[in-house]
């Protein structure tokens, strides 16, 4: 009697594997094979070229800024640029900040509320002026600021205005997600109009991109601009009930975890991070307080099983119906070679804070949500008592 057998596929392009010619399509080592015959698994070319990969996607943007940014340069105008402190990668954008060399730039790091109390401003600040230097963003000066519960910092924010932008048009700037709009109607609250100018809607300029013009004299203005949009943030692929309970409405509560090797952390049904490596390695997780923070014992090299389980069932909540299995996702490997604190980041959910010790990651996001590391934000003692 004939005897029939199912062959292995590749999970990802469906070729049917082979361990014979690695220049024909479906190729796979034989030892992993041999290691894990009841996975399910990926041809070595996806392996490489679609699961794990080794460089986030950015985020794009609008060609019409172009055209704003001219006008700001030619005026020698102020550019207010805001960026979201709870999110600072996302809302920093690299072909932005190309864009504002030679621009006097004022930045303004928005949403301190959403940090915890007990977070160190001297730290925060330290933070920010960080990443302008690697940036390399010379900027005039920076403030922190937050529009809840009475405001903080506000009026600083607004004499550093009026002492960088006497005399000239100041622009308002950043992405979608920084809280702008709420620091321009603040600021309208103080506002008195002593000019013949009326505030109106503005269409900058051979675009189609909107915005508010307010007088402060007769012939300069405050110009809110439309916010960037952020399409590598988990907020631009999920749905709104998902939406609303990752963007966190008031100061996130970090969660300590310890994390062993084979552990994966889970963020929801969402994200996952394994700590491939056998350091011992304690972790603060800040994210929304309505996303379930739980470690799972991990199955490394059968993540079918532990994918479907978590996410296919959405087993922890938040869970979104947008992604249905392993497809949905990138995976990426972070080994950490600096010393001391360090931040791995998803953009749109939050970040993990811990104590750089050569680890090894592993990161499953929705596809094309950018993951990103770098010195922390927020410093804690990991020392053991």
């Amino acid at each position: 009697m004939a005897e029939l057998n199912k062959l292995q596929r590749c999970y990802h392009c469906g070729a049917v594997l082979q361990s014979e010619d690695p220049n024909k399509d479906g190729y796979i080592s034989p030892d992993i094979i041999e290691k894990y015959p009841e996975g399910l698994l990926l041809c070595n070319n996806c392996y490489k070229t679609e699961k794990f990969k080794n460089n986030p996607q950015e985020a794009t943007f609008d060609e019409d800024y172009e055209k704003i940014l001219k006008v700001i340069r030619a005026k020698k105008a102020l550019v207010v640029y805001v960026v979201d402190l709870f999110s600072f990668e996302g809302s920093f954008i690299n072909r932005l900040i190309e864009l504002l060399e030679g621009i006097d730039v004022l930045v303004v790091a928005n949403k301190r509320d959403l940090l915890p109390k007990e977070a160190n401003d001297a730290d925060l600040e330290a933070y920010v002026a960080h990443r302008l230097r690697v940036a390399h963003f010379n900027v005039v000066d920076s403030v922190i600021t937050s529009t809840n519960h009475g405001g903080y910092n506000l009026d600083k924010m607004f004499q550093l205005i009026i002492k960088y932008g006497e005399g000239r048009d100041v622009y308002f700037v950043g992405a979608s997600t920084s809280g702008k709009s709420a620091l321009i109607s603040e600021f309208l609250k103080m506002y008195l109009n002593n000019t013949s100018k009326m505030i109106v809607t503005y269409t900058f300029n051979d675009t189609n991109l909107r915005g508010i013009r307010i007088p402060i004299t007769n012939k300069n203005y405050i110009y809110e601009t439309p916010g960037t949009s952020i399409d590598n943030s988990l907020l631009s692929k999920v749905e709104t009930s998902v939406y609303n309970a990752i963007v966190p409405k008031k100061a996130v509560e970090p969660k300590k975890v310890v994390l062993t090797k084979d552990t994966a952390l889970m963020f929801g049904s969402l994200v996952c991070i394994e700590l491939l490596s056998k350091e011992r390695t304690p972790i603060y997780a800040y994210v929304s307080n309505k996303v379930d923070v739980k470690a799972h014992k991990s199955i490394l090299g059968d993540n079918s099983k532990f994918i479907k389980g978590i996410f296919e069932k959405g087993t922890y909540k938040p869970a979104s119906a947008n992604f249905k299995n392993l497809k949905d996702f990138d995976v990426y490997e972070f080994q950490i070679t600096e010393e001391g604190g360090r931040d791995i980041g998803i953009l749109g959910l939050g970040w993990i804070n811990f104590q750089g010790n050569k680890q090894n990651f592993r990161i499953y996001v929705p596809k094309g949500v950018y993951v990103y590391t770098t010195r922390s934000k927020i410093k804690h003692d990991f020392k053991q008592k």
